[in-house]
Formats: structure tokens, sequence, C-alpha cells
């Protein structure tokens, strides 16, 4: 066991941002792909395609990363017994109230507000949506609970490929390109007959096991204060060099810049082997940058932490209801975008605020009982350095 550090308050301000991202994401999403017709000049738009193509880039590596991170530490802290079990009723029990209620109800907003069809999900009306992610860490958790602890710190060249440090880094990288072409393969093995979203959950449960795998490696190799907080002269340039290629290639900015949305087969195959390396350098970036940004512990931070889950469970269905009325305000692409999204988080907000009233609903939709909330939703951060 290592000894108490200080505490990484700069990460509970990460995993609480990085879902927060999505709210203006699945916004823009909702508009572009999944309404009919199409909101052309939200696809035409450079800022909306710019700032969603950015964020989608690392959000969800980022989001993983961290994961894994805090389930080492919490492993190691309470036994690999009790861990899962906590993470089985913390990420379970929101799914299955989500999906039999927020999901029941999206599948029918889809058609009835955006005119069109939403998959069904195990045969019923249900619409998975954006409630994959509960899915896929659940399925993170089960798989590291069974590989022993003391076979999965990293050696020390791994370690070092990690920060950024000496050829290994070029290796690593690397790794994550093939990875990102492993998804690729995966794509085009045939579906789940007539279960889009069943086929959805084991291709994303397989292209994010990267950015867990890693946060995982990051506690075991006691990285933590330092890969959150990296100086390295390698993370811009790499971004840079990265992102040149990556823009024209992505589908959520190609028609801004007048080209067909989705690019031919040596365009797909060099985004699919960008994505994963400039995750990982614009994850790398993130948090450098809020280490820098948030010193100590904040209200509007804990505030955010603790109701990060709920705002995001419930934040699509105020998307659908809200982005129809915005669409038909008389101002251009960009501000019906901000003030669509500037809505959903404050319905979201009140959503979260409503759910934590009583016991019952802070369980299902905040993971939580009410006197835990405040505390559960933001684990001690150590820096294991």
């Amino acid at each position: 066991m290592s000894s108490p550090a200080k505490r990484l308050h700069h990460l509970d301000a990460a995993r609480a941002l990085l879902l927060l991202l999505g709210l203006p994401f699945h916004v823009a999403t909702k508009a572009i792909f999944e309404s009919t017709p199409p909101a052309v000049d939200f696809q035409q738009s450079l800022l909306i395609g710019g700032l969603a193509s950015l964020t989608h880039v690392f959000r969800m590596f980022a989001f993983f990363m961290l994961a894994g991170y805090f389930a080492g530490m919490i492993r190691e802290r309470k036994g690999t017994k009790a861990w899962l079990a906590e993470r089985t009723r913390r990420l379970g029990l929101p799914f299955a109230a989500s999906l039999l209620t927020l999901g029941a109800l999206q599948f029918h907003l889809q058609d009835l507000l955006l005119h069109k069809s939403s998959p069904m999900f195990l045969g019923l009306p249900l619409a998975l949506d954006h409630l994959w992610f509960l899915v896929v860490l659940l399925g993170f958790c089960v798989t590291y609970a069974a590989v022993p602890m003391q076979r999965l710190r990293p050696g020390s060249g791994v370690q070092r490929a990690m920060l950024l440090e000496g050829p290994g880094a070029l290796i690593l990288l690397a790794s994550l390109a093939l990875w990102g072409l492993l998804r690729y393969a995966l794509e085009q093995v045939p579906p789940i007959p007539n279960a889009p979203s069943e086929t959805l959950l084991w291709q994303q449960y397989v292209f994010h096991a990267a950015g867990f795998a890693l946060g995982v490696l990051a506690w075991h190799g006691q990285l933590g204060e330092r890969i959150f907080a990296l100086r390295s002269r390698w993370i811009i340039p790499g971004i840079v060099v990265l992102l040149v290629p990556y823009v024209p290639l992505d589908p959520l900015i190609r028609p801004a810049l007048c080209k067909e949305i989705y690019p031919n087969l040596a365009g797909t195959l060099t985004l699919r082997a960008l994505e994963l390396p400039l995750a990982y350098l614009m994850s790398l970036a993130l948090f450098r940058l809020l280490a820098w940004a948030v010193r100590g512990p904040s209200k509007v931070v804990t505030f955010f932490v603790d109701g990060a889950l709920a705002i995001y469970l419930f934040h699509l269905v105020w998307a659908m209801i809200v982005l129809p009325q915005a669409r038909a305000l008389p101002l251009p692409a960009e501000a019906q975008w901000l003030v669509s999204a500037a809505a959903v988080l404050l319905l979201a907000v009140l959503s979260y605020l409503a759910v934590r009233t009583t016991n019952l609903t802070s369980i299902l939709f905040c993971g939580a009982p009410l006197k835990q909330a405040a505390s559960a939703a933001a684990p001690v951060s150590p820096a294991r350095s």
C-alpha cells in the first residue's frame, strides 16, 4: 500500500467537465444526424462542427482513462469484491432506471419531435442512446476485477512511454493507432441482426478499452501526479501534427469544409489510425490545463461532480424537447446551438436537483443515497507519485 498523498482536485473537475461537454455535442449530433430533415445549417457551421469535432476526439477517451485510474484506486482501498459490488450498484441501478424511464421517453420523442425513428434495444421500445457508457464502464470493471492486481504494475519502459519519454512513447502512440484500426475491422463485422444498439455496445467496449487500460496502468504504476499534470514539450506539437490530417477527415466538420460527410476508404483508415493517439495527447493537455487552473476545492466543482451523472442522464430528453424550439428561432445556427445547449444544461441541472430530493430517486439517478451523494461522487484522488 502506498502512503497517502495530496488530493488531485483537478481530476474531480475533469470528471465533471468531460460529461458536461457531452451536452453541446449531443445537441449538435441530434440536429445533424438524428433529425428529419437534418439541420443543414448546423452541418455547414465551422463553429459547431469544429467544436464538436475537437471535443469528441478526446472526451470519452479521457473519461475512461480517469475511470480506470479511479477504479484502481478504489479497488485497492476497498478490496475487489466490495469495489465490484459498489460499482454494480452505482452503475447498474442508474442504467436500469434510466433505460426504463428516460430510454422509453427518448424512444418516443425521437419520432415525435425529431421525426426520425430510434432503434429498439433488447427488442423493446427503449432508446439506448447515451446510456451505452454505463454498460461499457461496468463491463470494464468486471474485466478488471478478474485480473489479479499484482500483475498490473507496468514496467519502467511502459511507464516512461506513458509519460512520453524516450522511443517507447512512439511505440505507445503507434500501438494506439493500431488499436484504432482494429475499430475499423470491427465495424466490418456483420452486425447483430436487428440489433444496432447491441452491436454498438461491444464495438464501444473494444474501442474504449485502451483509455480504461491506460488509466488502470497509471494507478498501478504510481504515475498519478505526473501523468495527470504532465509537462512535456511533445504534447502540443504532437497534437498539431495529428490534427492537420484529422480535421478534414472527421464527419462532424467535413460538411462545413464543403466535403461529403464520410471520407473514402483511405480517409477512413487514416481517421481511425489518428483517433486514439490524438485522444491521448489531447487528454494529457486537458489534464495539464486543469491542474494549472484548479488548485483547490471549489463549491461549483463539487456541485457538478456530485450531479454530473444525473445531469448527463437527463440531458438528452431535454435536448430532444428544446432543439425543435430553438431551431424555429430567427437566429443563426450557431446561436440556436448555444441557446439549445444552455437551456439543456439548465433543465438537466433542475432535473438533478429534483431527483436528489429523495433517497430512492437519488439512488436510481445519482448512484448514491442522499447522505452519501456529496462524498461518494468525488473520491479522494491521491497522487501516487
